[in-house]
């Protein structure tokens, strides 16, 4: 996101391909300006089928199509402290509809000592109604703020809050795209040393969920999967060693792992145990070619914010008029 004249905003889309020499340009995808006011804060990014989730006031792109829809205004937040409400972006495959689900505050006033109340609304894209629903169950946990869920089989994921709570328990909250209920998908017990959730990075690696654990203790992040989520068997499929935190973005060929740490891309050899020479990328040095592919785009300094997403195209409509062109 680039901030432009009165403070008003352009968010683009760069589709960035990492050559093995780790040196690359950024190409655009699609880019769109925004009126001043339109954001006070942002989130990370959500990516599902070649949609790209903004969990602002709310946008799905496609950016392959240029096709764009914002999201209807929703009044059921009670809590104005929080100008990013946890919100995923999933595919319903009973119904083959993508859904966008964000939970919201139930109390206006925040007391400190007392264990948050949320509701959750669900939007399905194309869908009958067009407006945000209600779900019939709330929460049976409090979610933590300003994140963005990881989708996973039909499922959304995400960290709970646990201030207040006597005997929280040792996993993620789970949300089904299919019936719109609740669980608890566990995470590793009894790790040592202890790993605290600000240490654990959930994503999808290799079709499979993934939870990377940090430890500072031992420099150390320990990389496990599995395939079940309602009743997971973790598998450990790595164990990397680093000084900071870093998380697994996609697997490379002969024995090689792409590591994200901070504005850091770093290529990791699995076999060496070490982060290969030569191949670490500050995203800080990027450079954008426009839409014409020759023309040097604006410098890094121009950017508030930005997310990296691994991303695939493809030509899923979220917009009826885009609907009727793809049949």
């Amino acid at each position: 996101m680039e901030p432009g004249r009165a403070k008003a905003f352009s968010t683009n889309i760069y589709q960035w391909c990492l050559q093995k020499d780790m040196r690359s340009t950024a190409t655009l995808l699609y880019g769109r300006n925004f009126s001043v006011g339109e954001f006070q804060a942002v989130s990370p990014m959500a990516h599902c089928d070649g949609l790209i989730l903004f969990p602002t006031k709310v946008y799905v792109f496609n950016p392959a199509t240029k096709d764009a829809l914002a999201l209807p205004e929703s009044q059921r937040n009670l809590s104005w402290r929080h100008k990013c409400l946890p919100a995923g972006l999933g595919l319903d495959t009973s119904t083959g509809k993508y859904k966008i689900a964000r939970s919201f505050y139930r109390c206006r006033d925040y007391d400190p000592k007392q264990i948050i109340t949320m509701g959750m609304e669900v939007f399905t894209i194309n869908g009958e109604h067009g407006h945000w629903r209600e779900t019939l169950v709330d929460p049976p946990y409090p979610i933590l703020n300003s994140q963005t869920a990881t989708h996973f089989n039909g499922y959304l994921f995400y960290f709970i809050n646990k201030n207040n709570q006597q005997h929280p328990p040792r996993g993620l909250l789970r949300f089904s795209l299919l019936d719109e209920t609740f669980g608890v998908t566990p995470l590793l017990p009894n790790m040592y040393p202890t790993v605290e959730d600000e240490s654990i990075f959930v994503n999808v690696l290799d079709g499979e969920l993934c939870a990377s654990f940090f430890s500072k203790l031992v420099q150390r992040i320990l990389v496990c999967t599995t395939r079940h989520v309602v009743d997971p068997e973790w598998t450990c499929r790595y164990v990397i060693n680093v000084e900071e935190h870093c998380y697994p973005m996609t697997s490379l060929g002969s024995g090689g792992i792409l590591l994200r740490g901070g504005n850091c891309v770093l290529g990791y050899n699995l076999k060496a145990h070490t982060v290969e020479e030569g191949e670490i990328f500050d995203m800080d040095d990027i450079r954008y070619l426009g839409p014409s592919g020759d023309t040097l785009g604006h410098a890094w300094e121009n950017v508030s914010f930005f997310d990296l997403i691994s991303y695939t195209e493809s030509l899923v409509p979220v917009t009826p008029k885009a609907s009727s062109r793809a049949l």
